[in-house]
């Protein structure tokens, strides 16, 4: 690894913005090609949320990162894992074999609580209970966290928007986006650990 990337990498981790802006800038063309190689046959959405989740993989992992390759070696290896694990998604719903569990609609109403849709076909009126049940649990987690991280999983998770569609509506950078994701879901997952053991 150069010394720029040694740099870089430190001001990343160091808290930085604009590190992560220009981390950013400067490999996501190489990232964007990998993901939308002819032969994977993403769509462009699939090709961008990608794009996104390849960046949001590297916050998480850059600490462990130890700069044995290069920056962009790196993004490579993280870019072909995903385009690889999601062929994997993709195939397994289309064989039926992927327990697809409940999905999260937002209500329209003051509460904002999830409900359980697209139950899976032939799934038997236990597990449809438990999968109404999650989603409340779910629910009742969101309205815990409040705030920004409310807002931020509504967006992604409810709307299904992709990280560029959050960060303009949210006019906030890339970078502050995902970690902000990060920090959420963590919260979100703390809070449905503590609900299951009490």
């Amino acid at each position: 690894m150069s010394d720029s990337e040694v740099q870089l990498v430190e001001r990343c981790l160091a808290g930085e913005q604009s590190a992560w802006e220009e981390l950013y800038r400067a490999y996501q063309g190489r990232v964007r090609q990998i993901i939308g190689w002819k032969r994977w046959g993403f769509s462009a959405i699939e090709v961008e949320d990608g794009v996104q989740e390849v960046f949001l993989e590297l916050i998480r992992s850059l600490p462990r990162f130890r700069g044995e390759a290069t920056l962009s070696t790196y993004l490579t290896r993280l870019a072909r894992n995903r385009c690889i694990s999601h062929l994997r998604r993709k195939t397994a719903l289309k064989r039926g074999k992927e327990e697809l569990g409940y999905a999260l609609e937002e209500r329209h109403s003051d509460e904002d609580t999830p409900t359980a849709l697209a139950i899976e076909e032939g799934m038997g009126p236990e597990e449809a209970l438990i999968s109404k049940e999650s989603a409340g649990h779910v629910g009742r987690a969101l309205a815990a966290l409040g705030g920004e991280c409310r807002e931020i999983l509504r967006l992604r998770y409810y709307r299904q928007l992709s990280y560029t569609e959050i960060c303009a509506s949210l006019d906030l950078p890339l970078g502050t986006v995902c970690s902000r994701l990060k920090r959420c879901l963590g919260k979100l997952k703390n809070l449905l650990e503590e609900k299951e053991r009490v």
